[in-house]
């Protein structure tokens, strides 16, 4: 008897120390087997071994409590999918070795390994699905999002070698690509969405009629996804587009297989859903039921090269089925200070702005004073920046907004340089979004926006709808501060400033924002001697020092005001 409980104490500490190492096992350790992996091209070549390790790094992302740890996990995770996807070949690991990158960076924007990421993600699409559209995508995100991290470099290298890519490829099982299999097949040409107090309408326009069975995958990150079969994506088609209402996280598309393209609803909680298939135009449109959390209203974000059909508010509603009410739209409320900005560089690439009468581009002159102002607002307040170009390129002007958006941006700052058609005009003044209340603002609207005063006038009902969720009276109250606050930093060092005050205007632009945003006019590249100072480095720091002073005041009142 004493010789079988000898053997049960020896069983039950075998049992205890094996099931303590499955439950204990740290980052550490999955860090050093990776590293072991890596090394060892015997390893490498068995499927088995990478599969192994990629189940323990799940384990461990689900259960550790490590923020930093989880962070550096989830990377190894990626990694270790990238380095199976290169051994195996297939299309298939490449796909979700793309997908757990970008989910990465989605989780964990504003880590140091997020460029890491995107960068590794872009390689794989450009070498091992020949991808060029993706890739494409991937590394002009780099650019845009993480201009300063240490990829940016290497992405703008690969994203000028690639050019804009005008055609999508389908992609065979050895992951070559094929683009005779989706030939003439419906394409999903662009997403939109909107939040509303009892769900969010998310909206897949579509070129022919799709039929599709959706799916709900419940656990720690429910899902919804569909396969559109015989479908193939857009060539500017966003690979994902942020929502983050705290309902729904965001919409990731990619091709599945040789004829079938997955849509997938991230969700942040489980939720009941409908979908509904609309015609004239195709349309398929899902409603995830439930309220938001910290609701971000909005005009659709999406990407304006992709636009296909009406994009204003009045446009979305157009797709809601007749059985659906009219959506209200609650007011956000912002009580968690300016965290991230983005500066706007008017104009770039094919479209120079205004001219000066010495030759200058406003485009050139922006882009100088938006790096000013960048590197002023990391200095002195401490605050996320980035810029919706770093570089002379064009940008549609819907594009920039949406960006803002998708970053969660607190303010949007777009900076040009005004012109007249009398040269003697000169000034400062600063804008924001509303109904155009005279002449001259329609006037500097049309030009800013590269049409038409008539056509300014047909903007004017898709304003109306704006109203109900724009930011007009803090977008009034921001322009206000930087407008007093450049004009009170200019007059000691330049003689003739004039202040032109504060106007509304029909800025394509600030459309569809959903943060204060304003559109400044630093001085008039119009003007002999306007040109010459927005030339000079001088000039551009004071005007960007001077919009931060405006950004402090503003900051400053909001919290007197929100802690009344």
């Amino acid at each position: 008897m004493k010789k079988y409980s000898v053997i049960l104490l020896v069983l039950t500490f075998c049992l205890i120390t094996v099931g303590s190492s499955v439950w204990a096992e740290d980052y550490a350790t999955l860090r050093s087997d990776y590293r072991q992996l890596v090394s060892s091209p015997a390893l490498q070549q068995q499927r088995l071994s990478w599969e192994r390790l990629i189940k323990r790094f799940n384990a461990f992302v689900s259960r550790s409590d490590s923020k930093q740890n989880l962070e550096n996990a989830s990377f190894l995770r990626a990694r270790t999918w990238d380095g199976l996807a290169h051994v195996s070949g297939r299309s298939s690991d490449a796909q979700i070795a793309i997908e757990v990158y970008t989910e990465f960076v989605d989780l964990y924007p504003d880590s140091r390994l997020s460029d890491d990421s995107l960068f590794s993600a872009a390689v794989i699409a450009e070498d091992l699905l020949e991808d060029n559209n993706r890739a494409y995508q991937l590394f002009q995100r780099i650019l845009l999002e993480y201009d300063n991290g240490d990829m940016a470099g290497d992405a703008r290298n690969h994203f000028v070698s690639l050019k804009k890519p005008v055609s999508t490829a389908s992609y065979s099982s050895s992951g070559a690509a094929s683009h005779t299999l989706l030939g003439s097949a419906p394409t999903l040409e662009n997403i939109r969405y909107w939040s509303g107090p009892e769900y969010t309408r998310i909206v897949l326009d579509l070129n022919a009629p799709v039929a599709t069975t959706p799916q709900l995958l419940k656990g720690d990150a429910p899902r919804i996804y569909f396969d559109l079969r015989y479908t193939k994506l857009a060539a500017d088609l966003p690979a994902s587009v942020t929502i983050g209402n705290g309902l729904v996280l965001g919409v990731r598309t990619s091709p599945y297989d040789p004829q079938t393209s997955r849509v997938v609803i991230d969700l942040n909680r489980i939720a009941d859903y409908k979908i509904s298939v609309l015609q004239n135009p195709h349309r398929l449109v899902v409603d995830v039921m439930g309220a938001p959390e910290k609701v971000v209203l909005t005009a659709p974000v999406k990407d304006d090269k992709s636009l296909r059909s009406d994009d204003s508010i009045a446009g979305i509603l157009d797709t809601v089925p007749d059985d659906q009410k009219t959506l209200h739209v609650p007011q956000q409320r912002r009580d968690e200070g300016i965290r991230t900005i983005v500066v706007d560089a008017g104009h770039g690439g094919k479209d120079p702005g205004a001219i000066g009468p010495g030759g200058v581009y406003e485009k050139t002159v922006t882009l100088a004073m938006a790096k000013a102002l960048a590197t002023s607002l990391r200095q002195r307040l401490g605050v996320k920046v980035l810029l919706t170009r770093s570089d002379d390129r064009f940008i549609e002007l819907r594009e920039r907004t949406a960006f803002a958006n998708r970053v969660n941006a607190d303010l949007f700052i777009s900076l040009h340089a005004n012109a007249s058609r009398s040269s003697g005009a000169y000034g400062v003044e600063s804008y924001f979004l509303n109904l155009s209340k005279n002449g001259q603002a329609a006037e500097v609207a049309a030009r800013e926006n590269g049409t038409n005063i008539e056509d300014v006038g047909n903007l004017e009902a898709i304003l109306f709808d704006l109203m109900a969720n724009a930011k007009i009276n803090e977008s009034s109250r921001l322009a206000a501060e930087v407008q007093q606050s450049l004009v009170a930093g200019l007059s000691p060092h330049y003689s003739k400033i004039k202040d032109l005050g504060v106007k509304q205007g029909p800025f394509h632009v600030l459309l569809g924002a959903t943060m204060p945003s304003v559109l400044v006019e630093a001085a008039f590249i119009s003007n002999n001697r306007e040109e010459k100072r927005l030339t000079s480095k001088a000039y551009q720091q004071r005007v960007a020092d001077a919009i931060v002073d405006g950004i402090k005041h503003y900051s400053a009142s909001f919290e007197q005001v929100a802690h009344k």
